[in-house]
Order: structure tokens, then C-alpha cells, then sequence
């Protein structure tokens, strides 16, 4: 073959291989186009529209109704024509010590290291949305009843069937408390169905509050105080028992006052002494023979033995059967001694006393006190349900959900398509 031939063999060769890649390159690009999605409104459309693209429009469609038109459409009905209305009332307050100045200077120097009035609004935050609070709040008002009239409407109120637990949910959700860190300052905003019973409820919550923060700074006052009394109570029967054993022991010996006893003997010796004193000279003046020198004789042994009697009765002595006499001056020394225990007895009952009478007046004083700086007042018009807010809201989730789920819609038809 000459040489001629062979250069159009060649270039026949390469035309033949050019219109072949170029058919191939033609033929990939309609796939992928045939292949790409379009537009849903077109019908999903290529060629011609095809039986699946119909049923993935018609998906597409009720994905948007269910998860954008149904939920705003409902959020507009409750919210304009369904929702009761919720009034507020907002009240804040601080803790403050009622004790003296120098324990306040204490409680205010730590305030700064987090541990005195902070901690005590978060203790009253605690306690307002607690069961405690609900069964307080209970014994004053009907809440089941404030929050589930039927006028009100079936989202938002109570069902009144619901068990106390739940009540004590619903009471925390219609309660909303916050608290300062750095001061202690303490905010409640309780919502009700009507201005009344929200400023009602509102001031309970503060009393009750209060109670309850007097409680635990109380207790250890409480302790004391019962302490005191038991003291005062040991004291009392201590007393009873010294006033007793005194009165048996005058009763024992027959006299009531050792001092006036002991004055009334000594003037009875010493007219007894001044009597024998009397006779005895007397007795030196008159003969021995003379008739009435006997008569003198016996009452001066008689006055001797009366001062001796008289003397043995104060300071004790032998009888002639040889037991022993408990003389005045054992009786009185017997005596002092049981009256200085009485008076003793007295001094530390009446210690005991003023100490039960110091701890019950602690006990009795108010310690702690909330300083409500903005009080609660009736509400002039109803705050909740916010309407525009909760229904923009919820037609912004909407969106975002319908945009979600079509995205996803698509991706995986995309994905079975290749």
C-alpha cells in the first residue's frame, strides 16, 4: 500500500475516534441531565413529567401542611380565641438580720465571700416552689380550685384529678423566682387567672417565706431555750426540796426561830440570874435560926437549878440517863445550815430564771426579716400568654422544620436516583 494510502487510513482513524468520544461526552451529559432534579413546580419534569415526580410533589405538599400550615393555624386559633389570660404580680425583697448592730456588721462583712444573704435567697428560692410551700399555701387557699375553673382554658389550667405531685409541677411552672449572686436580692413572679388571686397568693408566698427563714435561724435559740428550762425546772424542785427539809427540821425540834428562841432564853437567865442574885443576899443578910432562912434556902436551889436547866438547853449537855440533848446551839447550827441551802437554792433558781426568761424573749424576737423594696400590687392588665411572640415562635419552628424535612426529602431522593 503506498505511502499515501496509509496517511488516510490514519486520519480516517482519528476522525472515526474523535466522533466517537465526542457521541460519548454527548451521550453522559443527557444522562446526567436526565438525571438532575428540577424544579417541584414544574412537576419534577425532564423529558416528561413521570408517575414518581407526581407522587414526590404531593409528598412535598403534605410535609408542608403538617409541619408548617396545621401548626401556625392552630398557634392562631389558641392564641386569639382559645388562651386565658394570666396576670402577674411581682414582688422583690431582701434578708435582713434583726439582731444588733455588731452581729450585722458580721453578716454584712460576709456577704462578700458568698455566705450569708445570697445564700439565704437561694434557700428561699428553693422553699417557694417546694411541697412545703404548696401545702402552706394549701391550708389558706383551695389551689386546686384557683387553678382549674373550667372558664379557663384546657392547656393551661390544672386538671383538678391530677395527684399532688403534679400540683406542685404546675405550682413551679406558674412561679418563676431569681435571685442575685452578688446581693441576695430575691425576685418573685407568680401568674394567675385573675389580678385577686395572684396579689393574694403573692403575699402569702412572702409571709410564708419569711416563716420559714425565722425557723431555721431560730434553731439554735430553740435548743437554748430548752435548755434554760430544763435548768430552770432542776432549780425549782431543788428550792421545793430546801424549803421542805427547813420546815421538817423546825418542826423536829419544835421551834420556828432558832435567834428569837435563843434572845427569849437568855432573858429568861438573866432574870433568873438576877433573881438568885436577889435571894442570895437575901440568904447573907438574914440569921441562920431565923424561921424564913429555909424558905430562902429552897428558892435559891430552886433558881440554881432552873439557870442550869436553862443552860444545858443552850449549850447542851448530859442527862443523868446519860444521853446526849440537842442543845439550842446544835438546833441553830443544824438550822443555819439548811437556811443557807435555801438561800443557795434561791439565788441559783433565781439565776435560772433570768436565764429560761433571757432565751424565751431570743426565742420570741424576730431575727430575720424580708425587706420587700418593691411590693405587690394588682395587676392592671394581663401579661400572659405572650400571643404574637408564641405564635411567631412557633411559625419560626415551623419553618425551620418544614425547610428540614424537605432537605432531607430531597436528599434521599436524590440518592435512590443514582
Amino acid at each position: 500500500m503506498s505511502e499515501t494510502s496509509l496517511l488516510d487510513a490514519k486520519k480516517r482513524t482519528a476522525l472515526h475516534r474523535d466522533a466517537t468520544e465526542a457521541i460519548s461526552r454527548e451521550l453522559r451529559k443527557a444522562a446526567r441531565k436526565a438525571r438532575a432534579p428540577q424544579p417541584v413546580l414544574r412537576g419534577g419534569g425532564g423529558f416528561r413529567a413521570r408517575k414518581s415526580d407526581r407522587y414526590f410533589h404531593a409528598l412535598l405538599m403534605l410535609l408542608f401542611a403538617a409541619s408548617f400550615l396545621v401548626p401556625v393555624f392552630g398557634a392562631s386559633i389558641y392564641y386569639g380565641l382559645v388562651a386565658a389570660d394570666q396576670y402577674v404580680t411581682e414582688a422583690r425583697f431582701a434578708v435582713r438580720s434583726g439582731s444588733d448592730a455588731s452581729v450585722v456588721g458580721l453578716s454584712a462583712l460576709s456577704s462578700f465571700i458568698d455566705t450569708g444573704q445570697a445564700r439565704d435567697g437561694f434557700i428561699i428560692a428553693d422553699y417557694v416552689k417546694s411541697s412545703s410551700m404548696v401545702e402552706a399555701l394549701g391550708n389558706q387557699y383551695p389551689l386546686r380550685d384557683i387553678f382549674s375553673r373550667p372558664q379557663y382554658d384546657f392547656l393551661a389550667r390544672f386538671a383538678p384529678a391530677d395527684s399532688e405531685e403534679e400540683l406542685i409541677k404546675f405550682w413551679g411552672k406558674q412561679l418563676d423566682v431569681s435571685v442575685d449572686r452578688s446581693s441576695g436580692l430575691v425576685t418573685i413572679r407568680l401568674r394567675a387567672f385573675t389580678p385577686e388571686e395572684s396579689l393574694a397568693l403573692t403575699n402569702s408566698v412572702i409571709l410564708q417565706a419569711e416563716k420559714m427563714v425565722n425557723q431555721l435561724t431560730r434553731k439554735s435559740e430553740m435548743d437554748t431555750l430548752a435548755r434554760t428550762e430544763s435548768e430552770l425546772r432542776l432549780k425549782r424542785e431543788k428550792l421545793q426540796r430546801m424549803v421542805s427539809e427547813l420546815r421538817d427540821a423546825r418542826n423536829s425540834a419544835g421551834i420556828l426561830d432558832v435567834g428569837m428562841t435563843a434572845k427569849a432564853y437568855s432573858e429568861l437567865l438573866t432574870d433568873l440570874r438576877l433573881e438568885l442574885a436577889k435571894q442570895e443576899l437575901i440568904i447573907k443578910t438574914t440569921a441562920a435560926d431565923a424561921p424564913q432562912m429555909q424558905p430562902l434556902v429552897n428558892r435559891a436551889n430552886a433558881l440554881r437549878s432552873q439557870i442550869g436547866e436553862y443552860e444545858k438547853a443552850m449549850a447542851g449537855g448530859i442527862d443523868s440517863d446519860r444521853s446526849q440533848r440537842a442543845s439550842l446551839a446544835d438546833i441553830a447550827t443544824k438550822m443555819q445550815e439548811k437556811e443557807i441551802e435555801l438561800s443557795i437554792a434561791k439565788e441559783e433558781y433565781a439565776g435560772a430564771m433570768a436565764s429560761y426568761e433571757t432565751a424565751r424573749l431570743t426565742t420570741e424576737r424576730q431575727r430575720s426579716y424580708l425587706l420587700t423594696y418593691v411590693k405587690p400590687s394588682l395587676a392592671d392588665e394581663a401579661i400572659y400568654p405572650r400571643r404574637f411572640l408564641m405564635w411567631l415562635g412557633i411559625s419560626a419552628i415551623s419553618a425551620i422544620l418544614t425547610a428540614v424535612s424537605v432537605g432531607v426529602t430531597f436528599l434521599v431522593r436524590d440518592h435512590m436516583a443514582k
